[in-house]
C-alpha cells in the first residue's frame, strides 16, 4: 500500500475533478465529537449551517472533507479563500478535514441558493469558483497533505491543534457499520 505522500494529486483526487460544497448530517458531527472533540459543529444557533468542501483528497478509499469557514486568518492550515481583487473572503480549516461517508452528506446547490439568498448565495458561488481553479485544487490538496501528515506526527508543534485523523477513520467505519 502506497503512502499518502508518495501518492500524485491525481491518485489523491481519486477521479474528482471538482471540489464541492456539501451540508452533514448534525447527528454524524455529534457521532465524531465523541471521538475527536476538535470536530467543528456544523450548527450555530441564530445562523446558517456551515458547509463543507470535499472531496479534499482520498486516502485509501476515505474521502476527506474541510469545513467552510469565513476565518481568514491562520493561514498555516487554513487555504485562503480571496475575491478577484485579492481579498480574503473565507477559508478552508484543513486541520479540521474529517472523514466522511457518502450517506451523511447534501450536496449545496449554489443557483437555489442564490434564488433563496442572493447576497449569501453570490458568496458561496464566488467561493466554489474560487475553490475549483486548478491552481487551487493543487494548493488544496498539499495543505490537505500536510495536515494530515501533521495530524499523525505528535512531535509536532502544532500537531494538538489538528482533528485525530486516524481516530475518526475509525469512528467513520464504525458508524458506516451501525448505519
Amino acid at each position: 500500500m502506497k503512502s499518502f505522500a508518495s501518492l500524485s494529486v491525481k491518485e489523491r483526487m481519486s477521479g474528482v475533478d471538482k471540489l464541492q460544497f456539501y451540508c452533514i448530517d448534525p447527528d454524524y458531527i455529534a457521532y465524531l465529537k465523541k471521538v475527536d472533540s476538535r470536530v467543528p459543529d456544523v450548527e450555530y444557533p441564530g445562523q446558517r449551517k456551515k458547509m463543507l468542501c470535499g472531496v479534499v483528497f482520498k486516502l485509501h478509499g476515505i474521502s476527506y472533507y474541510a469545513p467552510v469557514s469565513h476565518r481568514t486568518t491562520f493561514p498555516y492550515a487554513n487555504f485562503i479563500i480571496r475575491q478577484r481583487d485579492g481579498t480574503p473572503i473565507s477559508s478552508l480549516r484543513l486541520q479540521y478535514m474529517i472523514p466522511v461517508p457518502d450517506n451523511v452528506l447534501t450536496e449545496i446547490n449554489i443557483q437555489q441558493l442564490i434564488q433563496t439568498d442572493r447576497k449569501y448565495g453570490n458568496l458561496v458561488l464566488k467561493e466554489y469558483r474560487y475553490c475549483n481553479r486548478l491552481d487551487c485544487i493543487e494548493a488544496v490538496m498539499k495543505l490537505a497533505r500536510k495536515a494530515y501528515l501533521i495530524s499523525n506526527d505528535p512531535s509536532h508543534c502544532h500537531h494538538n491543534s489538528f482533528c485525530n485523523f486516524t481516530a475518526l477513520e475509525a469512528a467513520m467505519r464504525e458508524y458506516k457499520k451501525e448505519s
